[in-house]
Formats: structure tokens, sequence, C-alpha cells
């Protein structure tokens, strides 16, 4: 049975490590992230995890920026005041910037994880790591929309998703 190697176990738990945000904001469990996206196949070390989390969390500071201070301004004092919406007993608000931060975390994972082999199999591999990278990437936008999308049809701070008139 020379060759035939078993895939990493995937129920290895990744230790719980909170990533605090900036207050605003609610910090990121990293264990969160380890359950629900697949990245790296199970190979991925809890430090790079929390790297990939901190890249994650500061792209999410970056993008929402100007959104958060307008909420702010206005009187806002946390992520969770935006809204009153919930959705399985957690704030809307709140699970559209942890579903932002998953994937941008993710796909830093994945942009950080490359292998070191130059055989066709592993640079295709580098390929489909790249595409599913950018996947993620998307979704974390996708999420970013969501999220400022919150309010903007009432007369508070909100951005929205594109929206038109059709004549």
């Amino acid at each position: 049975m020379a060759g035939l190697t078993a895939p990493p176990d995937n129920s290895v738990q990744t230790a719980s490590r909170i990533i605090e945000a900036d207050g605003w904001f609610p910090g990121i469990d990293t264990a969160d992230i380890a359950r629900t996206i697949r990245m790296g196949d199970g190979v991925v070390t809890d430090d790079r995890l929390q790297e990939a989390a901190i890249a994650g969390i500061l792209d999410g500071l970056r993008i929402m920026s100007d959104w958060r201070s307008k909420h702010a301004l206005a009187g806002i004092a946390n992520l969770e005041g935006v809204t009153d919406q919930e959705i399985a007993g957690e704030n809307a608000a709140v699970l559209h910037w942890r579903r932002m931060v998953k994937y941008f975390t993710a796909a830093h994972v994945l942009d950080g994880h490359t292998d070191v082999a130059a055989t066709d199999e592993a640079l295709d591999r580098e390929e489909e790591k790249r595409s599913t990278a950018d996947m993620y990437r998307t979704k974390g936008y996708e999420a970013v929309s969501d999220l400022m999308a919150i309010g903007a049809d009432e007369d508070g701070p909100g951005e929205g998703r594109n929206r038109v008139s059709l004549l």
C-alpha cells in the first residue's frame, strides 16, 4: 500500500482565539472560522489562522471605515446598534460582519498556502487555490454590500447595494 495516505483529520479542533476588532465591530473567533469555512484541507495551523484572521479584520475595518464613521457619528455605539433584526438569535449586522471577515480570512489563508513542488499537478493546485481565494474574496465583498445595505431604505446613513431606477 505504498503511496496511499489518508487526508488530514479535519475533526481536529482549532484552539479558540478571539481576535478583537476595534471595539465598535465585534471580535472574531478563529475556531468558528475553522469550523465553517473550508481552507487548507485541515493543515492550517492556529498561528496561521490567527494571522489570516487579523488580516481579514483589517480588510473589513478598511472597507467599512466610512460606513462605520457615519453610524458612529449618528450616535450608534456599536455594530449591534445598526439594526434590531435577528436571525437564529443573533444580530443580522453582526452576522454580516462575521461572514465578511470569515471569507476574507479564508482568502488570506489560501493566498499564503502555496505548494513548493513545481510539478504540473502542483501548478494546477495553485491555480485552483487562487480561484478559490478569489471566490472567497468575492463572497467577502458580497457580505460588505449586505452589511452596507442595512438601513439604506431608511433615513439613516446606509450605503446600500447598487440601486437604479428604470425609465
